[in-house]
């Protein structure tokens, strides 16, 4: 390993976290958003602030904070914390990554738009699930990796009965010695439960709210992309900026509280700072 990569060892870490963690608090409130990226093996504390849509579809926006941390587990094993995202990583492979997965989904609530507000409120739900996926690390440059993942998760607390699932891809890439590059993309699938819990207008909210009754089957929900920027400061300080933007298709565009009332372009913006030892 050259010197130069010896020393950006920690600093890879910063890449593929704050790839998360500009983008956590839109996690911490809008679902899934957050691109789940493989880490190496580190210890962190970190934070990012960020705004993200009101809700799923919304065209209005939040700002908010998000934790993260991660704790290594011995040898490539490792458990980590992405704002309302608990990953574990049981396998001890260079490459290879499986493990559990849970996501505290935020409910839909007291929503600025006040037509959507008249609409059935969603209650938080805890859903659990499986992740894995593959990393491919440039032996002579640790900051250059590539890595195709995916994951599958079913809500555990009964408020949808439904279930996710989703496939990404991302890339790193140095640019210079204190900047690195990172960007990539996904997709969700939305069982016919999940999709219609958040994309559904049910009779009585039609009469609420003046939408029409809207039934969503299963299908996409929605396409993904996202590009991060890093400086490292030293081997422990790191800070980075982001944007993503997610596009809604299928069923889940067509649904009134995202054509009518909504948006199908939705954006996150965010930057972090991150502590590694």
């Amino acid at each position: 390993m050259s010197k130069s990569s010896e020393w950006m060892k920690a600093p890879l870490v910063a890449t593929v976290v704050l790839a998360i963690a500009v983008l956590a608090a839109a996690a911490a409130h809008a679902e899934d958003f957050a691109i789940p990226l493989e880490l190496p093996q580190f210890n962190f504390v970190g934070a990012g602030v960020g705004a993200y849509p009101d809700y799923f579809g919304s065209e209005d926006s939040n700002t908010g904070i998000a934790p993260m941390a991660r704790l290594s587990l011995g040898g490539a094993r490792f458990a980590r914390l992405f704002a309302n995202e608990i990953r574990v990583n049981l396998l001890d492979h260079p490459n290879w990554q499986l493990g559990p997965v849970g996501l505290w989904r935020f409910g839909r609530k007291d929503v600025a738009n006040p037509v959507v507000d008249k609409v059935h409120q969603i209650d938080n739900s805890l859903s659990l699930g499986l992740s894995g996926g593959y990393v491919w690390r440039d032996p002579g440059e640790i900051r250059r990796t590539a890595s195709v993942g995916g994951w599958a998760m079913g809500d555990v607390s009964g408020v949808d009965n439904g279930w996710t699932a989703g496939l990404n891809a991302y890339a790193t890439q140095p640019v210079a010695k204190m900047v690195t590059l990172a960007g990539g993309g996904a997709f969700t699938y939305g069982s016919s439960n999940y999709m219609d819990e958040y994309f559904g207008v049910t009779p009585s909210d039609s009469l609420a709210s003046g939408l029409p009754v809207y039934t969503p089957g299963s299908g996409v929900r929605d396409v993904r992309g996202w590009a991060v920027a890093v400086l490292h400061l030293s081997l422990q300080w790191h800070l980075g900026a982001g944007v993503m933007y997610s596009r809604l298709v299928g069923d889940a565009a067509d649904s009134p509280l995202v054509a009518d009332e909504g948006s199908r372009d939705q954006w996150v913006y965010g930057a972090g700072a991150l502590f590694a030892w």
